[in-house]
């Protein structure tokens, strides 16, 4: 079996790896998706069992200015995977986003929920959605949220940072979510990609791949601060004021795309059968004790 993974140093592929080691990973080095003319020639050329696709322009704010960019990675070289998935007959697994919807539900978004992205980067992810569910019939859409892990750069990381420093920190707290562990995404699809010929754990289709409890960003990030406070990663703990979005981006230098202020995916059912469990908050707890939580 040879699973191929878009994305080679993101986060949910370095967990990915830790998990295949004899997967292959194609970075920009190896397949550049912001050309996707040539996606579905260089992968048909390896012919893989399965396809993951864990690589994407998520700076959500750079992309108001590349929106050509960000189209061509988020949306149109998923359509090429997705070509190429159905040219081969193999799964693709394709990682979305909470940022497709607009945040004004007064409850968590379900799957079928209508989509409203705010923003180029939503609007991009949902082309790439769109073309993944009409290319090709053996997928799974994993929508989640508010990704951190050991690596890269996310808010984990940003507040550890930032808190040896500072001793004020302004966090928005009127945008709610629920967190996600990389980690547990990766461990998600390492359930569901099965040998050729297994019947797939999780139907086919859009699954919202999230859980744990509601939190602002600024509920976030008071967990991670006390939680790094107690184990020694910081020396104090700076005061955590609360701001809302509006006042958050009227402060900030350089603009700032509109973000949805109840991006709650609501877990889906068929994830609890495999079993799965997103708990952020031991997830968190990993980061901490981490070796990279702040490198």
């Amino acid at each position: 079996m040879t699973v191929l993974v878009l994305g080679s140093a993101g986060q949910l592929a370095r967990h990915l790896r830790e998990l295949w080691p004899q997967a292959t990973f194609w970075g920009r080095d190896s397949l550049d998706l912001s050309r996707p003319e040539t996606v579905l020639g260089h992968v048909c050329s390896l012919r893989p069992s399965t396809i993951v696709n864990a690589a994407a322009y998520t700076a959500v704010d750079r992309a108001e200015a590349e929106p050509d960019l960000a189209w061509r990675i988020n949306s149109e070289a998923a359509a090429a995977l997705a070509r190429a998935a159905r040219a081969l007959d193999v799964p693709l697994v394709h990682v979305s986003t909470d940022y497709v919807f607009d945040g004004r539900a007064a409850r968590p978004y379900v799957e079928s929920d209508a989509v409203a992205p705010l923003n180029v980067y939503g609007r991009s992810k949902l082309g790439g959605e769109l073309a993944v569910a009409a290319l090709c019939s053996r997928y799974w859409i994993l929508r989640s949220s508010w990704v951190f892990s050991e690596y890269g750069s996310n808010f984990v990381r940003t507040m550890l940072r930032l808190a040896a420093d500072r001793d004020v920190l302004q966090v928005v707290d009127d945008q709610f979510g629920r967190p996600t562990y990389a980690g547990d995404l990766a461990k998600l699809i390492d359930r569901i990609v099965m040998p050729p010929g297994s019947a797939p754990p999780l139907p086919y289709g859009l699954h919202h791949a999230t859980g744990g409890q509601i939190v602002t960003w600024r509920d976030f990030a008071a967990t991670i601060i006390g939680r790094g406070h107690a184990l020694g990663l910081i020396a104090r703990q700076p005061r955590i004021d609360g701001v809302n979005t509006t006042d958050y981006v009227a402060a900030r230098p350089a603009p700032m795309a509109a973000r949805p202020l109840r991006s709650i995916l609501k877990p889906s059912a068929g994830l609890l059968a495999l079993p799965c469990s997103f708990d952020w908050g031991a997830g968190l707890d990993a980061v901490l004790r981490s070796k990279n939580a702040h490198a």
